[in-house]
């Protein structure tokens, strides 16, 4: 779907206020956000915005959103979702009503924090290769298995500069036998608090060059990593994915419940919204494993492309300290003269606006996901931009599944699993993934996982594409979240609503899928997990459901983290 698609509701901004008062009064607490553009997204989609002694200055209006609220806007009621830009502990989602939904889960320092997960990720590699998987050598195991794919190609040789320095000096010494003639290999050094691309370092030397702080203290922890000297260029330039990712759910409803029939869903997945929904396509679905039950996961169409200012060289000596060159954080980038920002600045939104938000400059630093696809279908490698587009979604996947243990032993012990709160939908999470692509066979390099991707909008393109994402996770949070008149903050009523065997829960879930497949304006939203795709083969962009093989990779990442400590 075309970002332009996406843009059309910020275009008719002026007609918010008529737009909200068609709803039912969602109530979303912005008082803990510096970002405008989530009150915007809210507002947008017509819900009610509380502001309730907000730290930051709101603005009237932002991008031509009005964010003052109406006379008919008070909060009637507590609100039934909860925005705060850091992250939370078990206390307050133990704290949190049976209606409400808070956008962080307790423990996401299991995939947000550098050192913790890149450490978890390399000690399942390690339970991978010991596992039945390996074979009869105990060196290697099927490259047909996505572990292999996701460990070898997707996570960099990575090592705690606290936990895994004897690690790293096995490796360097492993990598110094290679043929004399060969350059020594660059590392990158990353804080694992940091960001904007602060305390970022190249080293051949990794060892030598860490801090006493760095090796001592876990205030001052870094994540060494064999740095990817080879990544597929744009315009000579090196270039990283920003990819929008949603997490809703971790553990499956408390109450047993009766499946879909199958010929209630459309192409495996969608199911009936009327009376008159066309005769359903017999799905193929796979089944799901155990261990992935209860977890709902997406990804988002649109995204962000962010290429460096300088052309690409390979890491010397003498160029390894120039970012420009090898870091594609914006924050790095955006100073320098050569960067060229998309669409237009703050400020400048007279004319044919919502148009040139979405234009991608030839020369810009930032671009979307549908400039890079045409790229690298340009390219015509095999399988295109699908195939890369199925190997992120992959990605992305385990990686969540990685962690996803600890997220489950977090909301089980916070009460979130049980009682009136059975349905487990306490907590959210919209994670920002940053991804990179190797020049051999484009496969996805994870870099790193933020729990709190920054929101601020600069320009026209990046309110529109962000903007969007916000939106539509709000849309998917509707889907499942009861109308404040049918339980009126009473945990019973409010139980009877969400029960698994209801039929308000049902259609609930119809809801779910005709927003996914088929609503008037659509949603960016495409789903990973439960299922994948919609398995009708009716669409190039919805692919079929996951393999056997990908499901037992899955269900085998989720088994080896409950060996974690």
């Amino acid at each position: 779907m075309s970002l332009q698609a996406q843009i059309g509701p910020m275009a008719a901004s002026p007609s918010v206020g008529s737009t909200r008062k068609e709803t039912k009064g969602v109530i979303i607490d912005c008082s803990h956000t510096r970002y405008h553009v989530v009150r915007a997204a809210a507002r947008m989609i017509g819900w009610v915005v509380s502001d309730v002694d907000t730290e930051a200055a709101v603005p009237l209006s932002f991008y031509d959103v009005p964010l003052n609220s109406d006379p008919g806007d008070v909060a009637s009621h507590p609100p039934q979702v909860i925005w705060t830009d850091k992250s939370v502990l078990s206390a307050r989602v133990a704290g949190l009503e049976c209606y409400q939904r808070l956008n962080h889960f307790a423990s996401m320092n299991a995939l947000a924090r550098k050192a913790m997960l890149f450490s978890r990720l390399m000690q399942l590699c390690r339970l991978a290769l010991k596992s039945e998987f390996a074979t009869q050598d105990g060196h290697s195991f099927s490259a047909r298995f996505p572990l292999y794919r996701y460990f070898v190609h997707s996570i960099p040789p990575s090592f705690s500069s606290i936990g895994d320095l004897g690690r790293l000096e096995a490796y360097q010494r492993q990598l110094s036998s290679a043929p004399e003639g060969e350059r020594r290999p660059f590392f990158i050094i990353k804080p694992n608090t940091g960001c904007e691309g602060k305390g970022i370092r190249l080293s051949t030397s990794p060892l030598s060059d860490l801090t006493e702080a760095e090796q001592r203290d876990r205030k001052h922890e870094c994540i060494v990593q064999l740095y990817i000297d080879r990544p597929l260029l744009m315009d000579g330039k090196k270039f990283d994915l920003r990819l929008y990712v949603l997490l809703v759910s971790v553990t499956p409803a408390q109450q047993p419940r009766k499946p879909i029939r199958r010929e209630q869903v459309s192409g495996g997945l969608r199911a009936e919204s009327s009376a008159a929904t066309t005769a359903a396509v017999t799905p193929s679905f796979t089944e799901v494993p155990p261990g992935v039950e209860g977890v709902r996961l997406y990804v988002h169409r649109e995204g962000l492309v962010r290429i460096c200012a300088e052309p690409y060289a390979t890491p010397t000596e003498a160029n390894c300290t120039n970012a420009l060159k090898h870091l594609t954080n914006y924050a790095v980038n955006r100073k320098s003269d050569l960067f060229t920002p998309a669409g237009m600045p703050a400020g400048d939104m007279e004319g044919a606006r919502a148009r040139s938000a979405v234009e991608d400059a030839a020369a810009s630093n930032k671009r979307s996901l549908a400039a890079l696809s045409a790229y690298i279908d340009g390219l015509h490698t095999s399988g295109g931009w699908a195939r890369v587009q199925r190997r992120i979604d992959e990605c992305i996947t385990l990686t969540v599944l990685s962690g996803v243990e600890a997220l489950r032993r977090e909301l089980i012990s916070a009460g979130g699993a049980r009682g009136e709160r059975a349905d487990g939908r306490g907590c959210f999470e919209l994670l920002g993934f940053d991804v990179m692509l190797r020049e051999a066979a484009l496969e996805p390099v994870l870099m790193e996982v933020n729990h709190s991707p920054s929101l601020f909008c600069d320009t026209a393109f990046d309110f529109a594409v962000k903007s969007a994402v916000l939106r539509d996770t709000f849309r998917v949070l509707e889907a499942h979240l009861p109308p404040w008149e049918a339980h009126e903050g009473n945990r019973r009523a409010y139980a009877s609503y969400t029960c698994q065997e209801s039929s308000s829960a049902s259609e609930m879930d119809k809801a779910e899928e005709a927003l996914l497949h088929g609503a008037e304006v659509p949603c960016g939203f495409r789903r990973l997990l439960p299922h994948y795709g919609n398995s009708s083969g009716d669409s190039t962009d919805d692919p079929c459901d996951w393999q056997q093989e990908e499901r037992a990779a899955q269900e085998c990442m989720v088994a080896m983290s409950r060996r974690l400590r």
